[in-house]
């Protein structure tokens, strides 16, 4: 069984203030005049960015960090934004293993992804570092949306990967190529790219995902993950808040198309669209997530350690992990804009208003934090709220998982096997409220569309079974 480095909640009297150049302070709670500080030394990466979105304050171009023209062709484009290859690159290890398969840009505004792998291929080359085994295949996700500086050019990439939707575009590309557009194109150029990766994997390697995003609202990185033993083995080693059940929420993203597949997979956001901060915690990561692959070489091992503890050091007074209670979802005739302010991981109250719609004042309707706020025009999120998640849980939940309790379940008050779908259960909410999101999570289920107000659909998810440990 895999030991997940979950870190424990900080003290009270701890608070993570942003990092100088070179130096990281730690404050800690004293009488009014005085304070007690311990002075870490560390690189001017991971500043964390917490004040209030300014609508009107346009922040300096990320494309304004490229180092010129070089070898990987990054360029910043007429209408705006980044012109990116499709494949930037490659590392390739010294013997055969693991593929860690990184994409950015899989939102056209978020070039930030896109950048941190840049700056990694070029750490690499000017090092003249390798990998120890295996290899990273850097992809750009979405080039045309990437080009405007748009998060979509006609819909969500991140939305469109359900499995009978990219077999109908891969066939009709394959019948007509010139006959898809923007976001069908760029789907099947892309999953050509990840299928060739997976394909020259020597067979009985994991392949692992990374998909790097950023976020409209100020805040501190975190992962995201499809809630199965073996991802959460890989994105638990980084050290900055995980989010369980997202997935649960959105349709159609990258990572659970792939992650149904048996690719080891986890989403990272790494900061603000534009906050050069999140270049540096996309580049501090994929360090983090090339240990967590077991690609790197003994003497790359303290680097990657180095990045870690940076990333610990930020995120130390947020929950280690936390799980999706509400989204608000919006439609442009809603109207829909938040409270400015707003971060993520910010506390909420029932009852408080966080937004303003047509309708009038947008309230919380619960307690919790928020998480990703909506500070753009595009995107039908307004915002997610989410509750921590004791690290016993996941400990109690990876154990009961290799039990045989799931063929138990249509034994619970309200439940019942489903007549068609294979390790599906239909639950009656009017007689499984309480049981019905503890229980099932606990056992690697996730949720399916609802079959009405009353009835609703839990499916085993695709992968649990057994995946090689990073060693």
């Amino acid at each position: 069984m895999t030991e997940l480095a979950i870190p424990d909640a900080p003290a009270e009297d701890t608070a993570v203030v942003p990092l100088s150049r070179g130096v990281a302070t730690v404050a800690t709670a004293a009488p009014a005049d005085t304070s007690t500080t311990t002075t870490v030394t560390a690189p001017a990466v991971l500043a964390p960015t917490v004040m209030p979105p300014d609508p009107a304050m346009e922040p300096p171009p990320l494309k304004n960090l490229l180092r010129g023209e070089g070898a990987l062709q990054v360029q910043p484009s007429a209408p705006g934004g980044l012109e990116a290859p499709r494949l930037l690159g490659k590392l390739e290890g010294a013997a055969p293993g693991p593929t860690l398969i990184v994409i950015g840009g899989l939102h056209g505004n978020e070039p930030a992804g896109v950048l941190g792998l840049v700056r990694l291929l070029e750490d690499f080359t000017e090092r003249s570092l390798a990998l120890r085994r295996g290899r990273l295949v850097a992809l750009v996700g979405n080039r045309r949306a990437l080009r405007h500086n748009r998060r979509f050019l006609r819909h969500d990439l991140n939305r469109h990967w359900q499995p009978e939707r990219v077999t109908s575009l891969q066939l009709r590309a394959a019948e007509e190529p010139a006959a898809l557009t923007d976001e069908d194109a760029e789907l099947v150029e892309l999953a050509q790219a990840i299928e060739e990766a997976r394909r020259s994997t020597p067979p009985g390697e994991p392949v692992y995902l990374l998909d790097l995003h950023t976020f409209s609202a100020p805040g501190i990185a975190f992962t995201t993950l499809d809630d199965n033993l073996q991802n959460r083995a890989f994105t638990l080693r980084l050290p900055v808040p995980s989010v369980l059940g997202l997935e649960e929420e959105l349709s159609g993203t990258l990572t659970s198309f792939l992650s149904s597949q048996g690719v080891v997979s986890a989403g990272y956001e790494s900061g603000q669209h534009e906050d050069p901060s999140a270049v540096n915690r996309a580049f501090a990561a994929l360090w983090v997530f090339l240990e967590s692959a077991s690609l790197l070489a003994e003497d790359q091992m303290a680097e990657a350690s180095f990045h870690r503890d940076r990333l610990a050091l930020e995120c130390a007074h947020l929950p280690p992990i936390v799980e999706v209670r509400y989204r608000h979802h919006i439609e442009p005739h809603d109207l829909f804009g938040m409270r400015p302010g707003w971060i993520n991981f910010q506390p909420v109250s029932k009852h408080q208003i966080l937004a303003k719609d047509r309708h009038g004042g947008v309230a919380s309707p619960l307690d919790g934090l928020v998480l990703m706020p909506l500070y753009q025009k595009q995107g039908d999120d307004g915002f997610f709220l989410v509750r921590p998640v004791h690290r016993r849980w996941l400990l109690l939940s990876a154990a009961v998982r290799r039990l045989p309790l799931i063929h138990a379940l249509h034994w619970l008050p309200g439940v019942k096997r489903h007549p068609e779908l294979a390790n599906s259960y239909i639950v009656d909410r009017k007689f499984a409220r309480f049981l019905v999101l503890e229980v099932f999570h606990l056992l690697g289920f996730e949720r399916r569309s609802p079959l009405d107000e009353r009835f609703m659909v839990w499916s085993l998810r695709d992968q649990e079974a057994e995946t090689p440990d990073p060693a």
